[in-house]
């Protein structure tokens, strides 16, 4: 299959493209106010000067760009950031000033991606991890803007289905300028399908700036945590919430530990309270404003972008979609704040980076999430091990600073 091809296919599938695209609005699943925006209407008007478009697909891959962008704005080019989920955007709009511009990434058809392009005039185009849409790619390349894949990272079941269409895949890797992989394993399965040497092997996520938070409410929330052990579980997903209590139940009744369950999803809350209400174990809920009380068992942490605020409480911090097979999120942000992280037995999207915590004893790992209660109570016991298990996942985290700087440079080497 070629570009021809898969345009073609896209043309007589156009009109089940959009009925499934409306479809998703109406059912809440798109930005309601927003959603033209993925059919190339623009909504924010073109600033002056040089802009660069840095596309991701959603908060954790965005949020690993940050430093690459803070980079640019200091060198005076405007920044246009592209992303798929109505998180990410934002994340996008809570973080940065007016020269970074948030829009939806359009449809991949090409008259959308071409009135994109003509609008905004980007000098250079980043992608993040797997973002590959063959009309970005063939059309950034067709008007000679340089294009760079930065920390790709393509999973095994997602080179398997590329292989199918392998000379479409090499040909659209070799439209990039530079390829970064996150991973040596990532550059390794890149290599079958590319002549880009990638000299560099880089991943910004091991670089992002230590969460922020509000110090004002930091002090508050402690009150109410009466010199409990708070153990998180974070950015959880469907099915975690129900391994997390059927393991630490009894250790939550029978120790002074309160869970704190923040889900990936926040839209999720309702069934994760459905989930507490059948197991009978008494809740709080941030979103309503409420705070733990002494007989609160769960404080379900459901807001959006105060993930800096619950590190800086938590004493243990599970990490989410290390329990079903998601594979797993970035251990930076817990490590930057010294805490005490339990992986599970999924890692397979953060696989080298907990093999090189695990190797500086930076982390726990379980091979089964049965073992989930006898490595916390162990974290809670042993508290000289526990001390050290936190200093030095917070000291291997100095060592990836310069992350972003470095890839920096390379990118803007290419004129």
């Amino acid at each position: 299959m070629g570009i021809k091809t898969y345009n073609t296919l896209l043309y007589i599938f156009f009109p089940f493209i959009i009925f499934f695209f409306f479809l998703r609005v109406a059912l809440g699943k798109e930005d309601k106010k927003r959603f033209l925006e993925k059919l190339s209407f623009i909504s924010k008007k073109r600033p002056k000067g040089e802009i660069v478009w840095v596309h991701a697909c959603s908060v954790g891959e965005v949020r690993s760009s940050y430093n690459i962008i803070k980079n640019f704005l200091k060198n005076d080019y405007k920044v246009l950031v592209t992303t798929n989920t109505y998180l990410s955007s934002l994340d996008v709009k809570n973080t940065f000033s007016k020269n970074v511009l948030h829009q939806y990434l359009p449809l991949d058809i090409n008259f959308f991606i071409k009135k994109f392009l003509k609008y905004w005039k980007p000098k250079k185009v980043i992608l993040i991890e797997s973002e590959i849409w063959p009309n970005v790619i063939y059309i950034t390349n067709k008007f000679n803007i340089p294009l760079f894949l930065i920390q790709a990272r393509f999973s095994k079941n997602s080179i398997k289905k590329w292989h199918i269409f392998s000379n479409f895949f090499k040909n659209m890797l070799e439209k990039f300028t530079i390829i970064i992989p996150q991973s040596f394993l990532d550059k390794k399965k890149l290599a079958k399908y590319t002549t880009n040497k990638m000299h560099i092997v880089a991943n910004l996520k091991l670089s992002s700036d230590k969460l922020k938070l509000s110090i004002k409410e930091k002090d508050n929330l402690k009150k109410y945590l009466d010199k409990r052990v708070v153990l998180t579980a974070a950015s959880t997903h469907k099915g975690e919430e129900e391994i997390i209590i059927n393991n630490l139940k009894d250790l939550i009744y029978k120790t002074n530990t309160l869970l704190i369950i923040q889900p990936r999803h926040p839209s999720r809350s309702k069934k994760i309270i459905s989930l507490l209400k059948k197991k009978n174990l008494a809740f709080k809920q941030r979103s309503k404003k409420e705070f733990p009380s002494s007989a609160t068992k769960v404080y379900l942490f459901d807001t959006f972008g105060e993930t800096g605020l619950l590190m800086s409480v938590s004493y243990i911090i599970i990490l989410g979609g290390t329990l079903v097979s998601i594979g797993g999120h970035n251990p930076i942000e817990a490590a930057q704040f010294g805490k005490r992280i339990i992986v599970g037995p999924y890692i397979n999207k953060i696989e080298e980076i907990i093999k090189e915590f695990l190797a500086h004893n930076g982390i726990e790992k379980i091979n089964k999430n049965e073992q989930l209660g006898q490595v916390v109570a162990k974290l809670i016991n042993d508290k000289k091990y526990s001390k050290k298990l936190s200093l030095n996942a917070k000291t291997l985290t100095l060592k990836y600073l310069n992350t972003a700087s470095f890839i920096y440079e390379k990118i803007e080497g290419i004129q």
